[in-house]
């Protein structure tokens, strides 16, 4: 990876750094305001994939879209995909020319 390589940000590091401070939350009390277990918090906050049902429970929540949710997972996964394989995709794959 270049020197100037900025690691994504997963969900968990959003609801981390943004959102539970902000409400001065903690994973336990997250988890039962979820619906959930604390383990299932704690995975995603230490980088867990965010799953559809955990995109409904954190739109419902904290009042934004699922698709919120599952479009930083997405952004979260191309960007890990590019910085690991970008290169040698590049490399192995020839554009097709119509």
């Amino acid at each position: 990876m270049p020197q100037s390589f900025i690691a994504p940000q997963s969900v968990g590091d959003h609801l981390r750094e943004d959102y539970l401070p902000e409400f001065n939350l903690k994973a336990p009390t997250f988890a039962k305001k979820l619906g959930v277990g604390r383990q299932r918090v704690v995975r995603l906050l230490d980088g867990a994939r965010c799953d559809a049902d955990m995109a409904l429970r954190l739109a419902r929540f904290f009042g934004t879209t699922p698709e919120f949710w599952m479009n930083l997972q997405n952004r979260y996964d191309l960007e890990l995909a590019r910085a690991e394989k970008g290169a040698v995709i590049e490399a192995e794959v020839e554009p097709i020319v119509a």
